[in-house]
């Protein structure tokens, strides 16, 4: 499963959001910004979360996890009718996501200079 998917769709003014933060994390599901539904996803099954939208009376919701492959599917249903929820992007603050091995690199070249700093030779004696 990846790491961090969300799942977004707007249903009668609201924002329903489900957050999957990793398999060891609660799947969460927030309508408007907060967190109203929270619960283990099962391995390789269904995990299934109710919740209610905001109104008078409120109105129950459903959100339906369907697992295979490491991959996650959302479904909602809401006032009888079922809805697939869309996958969206992960929230990156407007910057773009960092190439794969970006990181990486840019943690060695802190040990590198950190290692400088102290005195020590950067690696093997180079640099």
């Amino acid at each position: 499963m990846a790491d961090h998917s969300r799942f977004h769709l707007d249903r009668d003014g609201h924002s329903v959001t489900v957050r999957l933060d990793g398999a060891s994390r609660p799947a969460e599901v927030l309508v408007d910004g907060r967190v109203v539904a929270r619960g283990r996803l099962s391995r390789g099954g269904t995990t299934v979360l109710d919740a209610e939208l905001p109104g008078d009376p409120p109105c129950p919701l459903r959100v339906t996890l369907a697992g295979a492959g490491g991959e996650f599917r959302c479904e909602m249903e809401a006032g009888g009718v079922r809805h697939p929820v869309p996958r969206v992007p992960p929230i990156t603050a407007g910057r773009p996501a960092p190439r794969p091995g970006t990181l990486r690199v840019a943690r060695r070249l802190l040990r590198r200079a950190a290692r400088r700093a102290a005195g020590g030779p950067a690696r093997g004696g180079r640099f």
